[in-house]
């Protein structure tokens, strides 16, 4: 009878282990690829959230619920949300085209975000001349929108 050393390994034993390795890396080239998609989701909820504030802001000033100087400060918050997000996005390193095409498309609609929320801003601090709370309202509706075709393309986290 055939003894093996302790600690040695049958050829079963060593193609499991083999196996295991293989999935092992299988699986981190995977998560790595969408590490990407997985913060582009994130900074897109995270920003449809403060859109949604945003909106509601502007709708409770435009029937008279709320406040200029409180819409102002939710505008703000929201805005920084956004810019943080972006800055989240930007600081992203795709390793494939289809992540850089990711982060990039969510930069540009993370710009046009905030953009957004600029005119909603000037609308709410604006009295004359300047845009309407009509106008940031139909502008924070088209970045709802936007980023809601965003989450769409990479999914929810």
């Amino acid at each position: 009878m055939l003894t093996r050393p302790a600690g040695a390994r049958t050829g079963r034993q060593a193609l499991h282990a083999v196996a295991c390795l293989g999935a092992l890396a299988v699986l981190t080239s995977c998560s790595a690829g969408s590490a990407v998609t997985d913060t582009v989701s994130t900074a897109a909820q995270d920003s449809s959230s403060a859109i949604a504030t945003a909106k509601l802001a502007v709708g409770l000033d435009s029937g008279g619920k709320l406040t200029r100087a409180a819409t102002s400060t939710a505008l703000d918050d929201a805005l920084k949300e956004v810019q943080t997000s972006r800055d989240t996005v930007l600081r992203l390193s795709p390793a494939s085209p289809e992540d850089r095409l990711v982060r990039d498309e969510a930069v540009k609609v993370l710009d046009s975000s905030a953009a957004s929320l600029t005119t909603a801003r000037n609308a709410a601090s604006s009295d004359d001349g300047g845009p309407s709370l009509s106008d940031g309202d139909r502008a924070l509706a088209a970045a709802e929108d936007a980023l809601s075709q965003l989450t769409a393309k990479v999914g929810k986290k």
